[in-house]
């Protein structure tokens, strides 16, 4: 999901991609900034920490159809606003850090995946940008 906004236009430059997959990392970050983190929670709570800092969401945070304890990688690409009121924001990353953290009490993500399978995660992650990318710039 990218956000939808009328008259505007975003540079590719200036947007901040926080991921923990390594695939994302590596081909995004000669485009634009890139953090790059260990794991799903700390993308989520750096995510929520821009946004506290007038970034807004250009990607929703729990883009595709994986549960929060369904994949171990997440991507999230954000924007610097200045001073522009970012509330819903902020509730949004506020409420996704909830959902994760309810969904490790439910049924915990696993510590470690076999290297295929981890793969694949990351080329779901990878999709999702892939996807959203070019109607960025």
């Amino acid at each position: 999901m990218l956000r939808r906004e009328t008259a505007i236009m975003w540079e590719l430059e200036k947007a901040i991609l926080v991921t923990n997959n390594d695939r994302v990392y590596e081909k995004y970050k000669d485009q634009m900034k890139v953090i790059l983190l260990d794991g799903y929670e700390d993308v989520l709570i750096k995510v929520r920490d821009l946004v506290y800092d007038k970034h807004v969401l250009l990607t929703h945070p729990q883009a595709s159809s994986l549960k929060p304890n369904q994949t171990p990688y997440r991507s999230v690409v954000v924007y610097p606003k200045g001073e522009e009121d970012n509330i819903k924001d902020i509730m949004l990353i506020d409420k996704c850090i909830q959902v994760y953290q309810e969904w490790q009490d439910i049924a915990p993500s696993p510590k470690s995946y076999q290297e295929k399978v981890a793969n694949d995660f990351k080329t779901i992650d990878l999709s999702v940008i892939d996807n959203i990318i070019p109607r960025i710039s």
